[in-house]
């Protein structure tokens, strides 16, 4: 027969493996989120990198064409201004 004891050793061993992988999975949830997040990031300095590529290499275009154009800088910019840039670079 399994005395009280055993009973109640066992239960509280179980709540601990519980709070064990509850804690575990937070962790993994936490890290993916943050593996998340830097993707992300790294994906967008890319994007932004070949963005400022491609306007240098139109704007080399626009000079040898004699089209006086806007002087853009390397910096962050809105997304309705990147979009009002590639309307008017495609619309040529």
């Amino acid at each position: 027969m399994i005395n009280r004891r055993e009973l109640l050793c066992k239960h509280t061993m179980n709540e601990e493996l519980s709070y064990e992988e509850e804690q575990l999975q937070l962790l993994l949830l936490n890290e993916m989120k943050q593996l998340k997040l830097n993707n992300e990031r790294s994906l967008k300095q890319k994007q932004d990198e070949e963005y400022f590529d491609a306007l240098q290499v139109d704007e080399k275009i626009n000079e040898q064409k004699n089209v006086v154009t806007e002087n853009v800088e390397r910096k962050e910019i809105s997304l309705e201004e990147m979009r009002r840039i590639r309307l008017l670079k495609f619309s040529q």
